[in-house]
């Protein structure tokens, strides 16, 4: 087993550990009397909820030292689900506690205590705000940037009333001692959100980039070039990627992730992006000048020392862009296999790059157009298993695989690629669509 997937193993039941700890502050020490299965239920799942919830900040916090065990788009889906459970369990707390005594509904009434009332109805909508705006952002029409502010203000906001509910209701959190473990618990996890909403942009703040040109591609794609100010320039593996806040301040909701298009070997950092949202539709009225941030590299989806075999979509091109650009800049002469699939000739991104690197590196280019020309000879259609498995090589596994496009193409290329009986260690697939 490869030391990655040793480290990934570890990061899981490191996290159901941890997950277990408010449950384990709950129920030490001297108990009090038990009260029957299913409001001692209802009590574990709110403590776990809690929990959970609020591990989401490791997750959030694109830690390098986590992200490469598992890859970047892996753990945004991670976090997406695993936030989903923890605030059900939140919200199975009451409807638990309710169905094992109806007196609970107590805490619900404004006449007995008004505040606790108002905090735990409040609480109740921001938890299932907060799943609805995650699940269906663009069906509310919500931009990147407030849903990005919503969020962390919803999730913060349930955190602390779950943290100020156990304490009031005390039932097993009396003792003082459990009451300083659960807040150095919380408030580490706090301190995770202040790393990277806070502390990790003020040290960015002195490592500026500038913008020294805007390339117009095929396909209303736009390529920045970005020079940095006057430290050195990030070194990235290629395929890696970047957040990156175009403003004058590092401090700022406007950060989006993008792969790196230019050779390890390129002085400048290239990010290529097709204008389809409100951020990347403005990359062609910038003026060269403009201050940049660039927080990273991230990601997983990285040249190793095997064969590559791609699968590219559309402006998912990216990555591929940067492995190749790096092996011809290093005179690497592996065999590398690129299928690429596009709506038509004239909307290929990098086309001409990447007829000029086929007489420059071992790389094997087949096209695939959904609408071709009337003289197309090539691949037509959408990329699909029959397709991909007509120029897999004979030995499936000597290769590395990376996929990245859009969401259809990759869950039909992966599936392909594994039912050809492809180890999934050699498999790197890189999704920016759930982001």
């Amino acid at each position: 087993m490869r030391y990655g997937y040793r480290r990934g193993f570890f990061w899981l039941i490191l996290y159901f550990i941890i997950a277990l700890i408010p449950v384990v502050i709950g129920y030490g020490g001297k108990l009090p009397d038990y009260r029957g299965f299913l409001l001692e239920t209802g009590v574990v799942l709110g403590f776990l909820g809690l929990s959970i919830s609020g591990l989401q900040f490791l997750f959030s916090g694109r830690f390098v030292s986590v992200a490469p065990a598992f890859g970047v788009d892996n753990l945004i889906q991670f976090h997406k689900e695993l936030g989903i459970i923890g605030v059900v369990f939140c919200l199975a707390h009451p409807a638990t506690l309710l169905l094992a005594d109806q007196e609970f509904i107590s805490y619900f009434d404004p006449t007995e205590n008004l505040l606790r009332a108002l905090a735990l109805s409040a609480v109740t909508v921001a938890m299932i705000l907060l799943i609805a705006t995650s699940l269906w952002r663009l069906s509310f029409g919500m931009s990147y940037e407030l849903w990005r502010l919503g969020h962390g203000v919803l999730a913060f906001f349930m955190i602390f009333i779950g943290i100020t509910h156990a304490f009031q209701v005390g039932h097993y959190m009396e003792p003082l001692w459990k009451k300083i473990l659960f807040v150095l618990f919380f408030g580490t996890l706090a301190y995770l959100l202040a790393h990277t909403r806070l502390i990790r942009p003020y040290k960015n703040k002195k490592r500026a980039y500038f913008i020294k040109e805007v390339v117009e591609q095929r396909d209303s794609c736009y390529t920045l070039s970005l020079v940095p100010h006057q430290q050195e320039r990030l070194s990235f593996q290629p395929g890696q990627f970047v957040w990156i806040t175009i403003k004058n301040s590092p401090f700022s909701l406007q950060q989006h992730p993008f792969s790196i298009s230019s050779s390890t070997e390129d002085p400048e950092i290239k990010l290529t992006a097709k204008a389809l949202g409100d951020f990347t539709s403005a990359w062609k009225k910038l003026e060269p000048g403009c201050r940049a941030f660039l927080e990273g590299p991230y990601g997983s989806f990285t040249l190793k020392d095997k064969p590559c075999f791609l699968i590219m979509g559309g402006i998912g091109i990216t990555p591929a862009i940067s492995i190749l650009e790096t092996l011809k800049d290093k005179k690497d002469f592996r065999k590398c296999t690129l299928i690429y699939g596009n709506e038509n000739w004239e909307k290929i991104p990098f086309r001409e790059k990447l007829e000029n690197l086929q007489s420059m590196i071992h790389l094997k280019v087949i096209h695939v157009l959904e609408k071709p020309h009337a003289s197309w000879e090539g691949e037509k259609g959408l990329i699909s298993k029959e397709l991909i498995g007509k120029y897999l090589p004979e030995e499936v596994n000597s290769y590395d695989y990376f996929i990245c496009g859009p969401e259809i193409m990759m869950d039909v290329a992966e599936l392909a690629l594994r039912n050809k009986g492809i180890d999934w260690r050699n498999i790197y697939a890189e999704r920016f669509e759930m982001v």
